[in-house]
């Protein structure tokens, strides 16, 4: 029994040692995204939703696959501001369909989603799915993934001055990693970049504090920091508080993780209040409530940020 339990402690003494390496900008390998999920269920949605289709088009950083992006420019491209939209742990979904239509109604803006996961053949990225493989992605790879999508808008001519990337949960660490000043990759993100916002982000990934192995704050260019109180999967507290006092901090007591969700779709109107949709933590489920205050906020205070 004793030998029993070594072996255990020693597996997952491996597994935390490889879910946490920081191996720059080699993630796992890229497949063929018909082996996790097939792309083509998205075009409605995106096509109903008015912007791009998901599609493997940005070529990675270190030029192994495409990443899974849905492009949306405005008409007058070249000087509309881009926003990178960032997604969590759970992977591309209705709420970053509904989050773009929002920017491009709110600013006449360009729009970016950026998938990390489909075209590595992962649907998510949370604790039990990460356990399924032995090399994880991490907050570092999916900064050159960011970078990535720098180089190619950069390729388009949009200057660097007016990009914005705005991650949540998952996302939200990775624009907190990627703006974290004294990197390898600060340089090149400065080069891309002009503001980071970050929306109910997550420190804690794979049951354990992911800034341990990727750093985050202070930071080399302004961070902007929306968090919810009632937001119990990932409190702002687990987060650095270098991290959270060296950008501007916004914090809203009664808001839950994901107060911008696609209650009903990425067409339809959300339900302001609706609590119908949680994730799993540890057992528990953490409600994600719609809050039309808080969307209409969230963006007064990124238009002001960015001016």
């Amino acid at each position: 029994m004793k030998k029993i339990l070594q072996i255990a402690f020693l597996a997952n003494l491996l597994f935390a040692s490889l879910a946490f390496a920081n191996d720059n900008s080699t993630a796992p390998d890229f497949v063929e995204s018909e082996k996790i999920t097939n792309i083509a269920n998205f075009w409605q949605a995106t096509n109903k939703s008015g912007i791009g289709p998901m599609l493997p088009q940005i070529p990675s950083w270190d030029n192994r696959g495409f990443l899974i992006a849905s492009w949306s420019p405005a008409a007058d491209y070249l000087n509309a501001p881009t926003f990178i939209i960032m997604h969590g742990g759970g992977g591309s979904g209705t709420m970053h369909f509904k989050i773009a239509q929002d920017i491009q109604e709110q600013y006449k803006a360009n729009v970016l989603i950026l998938d990390s996961f489909w075209s590595r053949g992962r649907k998510r990225n949370t604790a039990p799915d990460a356990r399924e493989h032995t090399r994880v992605i991490n907050a570092t790879h999916r900064v050159y993934d960011l970078l990535a999508a720098g180089k190619w808008l950069q390729e388009k001519g949009i200057k660097s001055n007016n990009v914005f990337p705005i991650g949540e949960s998952q996302g939200g660490m990775v624009v907190m990693r990627a703006f974290t000043e004294g990197t390898d990759f600060a340089v090149d993100i400065k080069k891309y970049f002009s503001k980071g916002i970050v929306l109910w982000p997550a420190c804690h990934w794979f049951d354990a504090d992911h800034t341990r192995a990727h750093p985050v704050g202070p930071y080399h260019s302004p961070v902007l920091i929306i968090s919810g109180g009632r937001d119990y999967g990932s409190p702002i507290e687990l987060c650095p508080t270098r991290a959270v006092k060296s950008a501007e901090h916004v914090h809203w007591p009664e808001a839950t993780h994901a107060w911008m969700i696609a209650t009903h779709g990425p067409w339809k109107t959300r339900e302001d209040g609706n609590c119908d949709q949680y994730i799993e933590n540890r057992g528990q489920r953490i409600p994600m409530c719609y809050s039309e205050t808080r969307t209409k906020e969230t963006f007064r205070k990124i238009q002001q940020f960015i001016q």
